[in-house]
């Protein structure tokens, strides 16, 4: 794809889902002694009070302890952590770098992982972005891009590319944006169903998605600005 003709598109509103299954389900979380152990480290990790981490006994699949925590400093940012019998999750919203998603994620599977020892399964990055364009109409670039014969008035066009191999597969889907005005929307979804039992190797995980992320944008003919570390 010639040059001239990639999207670029500064990202303003930003949410990251991380997550992944356990297999079996860890139901020593339940153990009170247990339980105890994951929240005093992640109080003593965060600063939390006692009132910030929810235990939840109506949901303890996937929110049987959750808590947020407020990155300090500007701009704001936070990001929701879940853990439950079945599969654990962080939500990140607005990070304000790579670098800083990947480490605050790491941190909170850190814990886990010293804590429940658990096989982690079927593990799912999903990001959602709101992007303001830099110079090329989004409208005008997915119209040129996506062939739909005889539109309605007022469609606007969008599509989504897919990448599969053994294990893996990873889409990254563009749309106008609506909340953003002339706006980009990007979702992208990545899911490897291979066992991980550590944190080294859910940090590879973590480093695939996101060589998967630019891959497709390339692939796409968008190019996502991320800030500096």
């Amino acid at each position: 794809m010639n040059v001239a003709e990639v999207l670029k598109a500064r990202p303003v509103n930003v949410q990251v889902k991380f997550r992944g299954g356990f297999v079996p389900p860890r139901y020593r979380l339940l153990k009170q002694d247990v339980s105890v152990s994951l929240a005093e480290k992640l109080a003593e990790t965060y600063n939390l009070k006692s009132s910030d981490i929810i235990v939840n006994q109506n949901a303890t699949a996937n929110q049987y302890l959750v808590f947020r925590y407020i990155i300090p400093g500007e701009p704001f940012r936070y990001f929701d952590a879940f853990a439950g019998v079945d599969q654990a999750e962080v939500v990140f919203s607005n990070p304000t770098t790579v670098t800083e998603l990947v480490t605050e994620v790491g941190r909170v599977w850190g814990i886990l992982f010293d804590v429940l020892q658990p096989i982690v399964r079927g593990i799912t990055c999903e990001a959602t972005l709101h992007c303001e364009s830099m110079g090329m109409s989004p409208m005008a670039f997915l119209n040129d891009h996506v062939v739909i014969q005889s539109p309605a008035p007022g469609m606007h066009r969008g599509y989504s590319l897919t990448s599969q191999a053994q294990n893996v597969s990873a889409r990254l889907s563009l749309d106008v944006s609506g909340s953003i005005k002339d706006g980009l929307y990007v979702a992208f979804v990545y899911v490897n169903t291979e066992s991980v039992r550590n944190l080294e190797s859910l940090e590879k995980v973590s480093n695939a998605a996101l060589s998967a992320y630019r891959d497709l944008q390339n692939r796409a003919g968008v190019q996502l600005l991320e800030p500096e570390s």
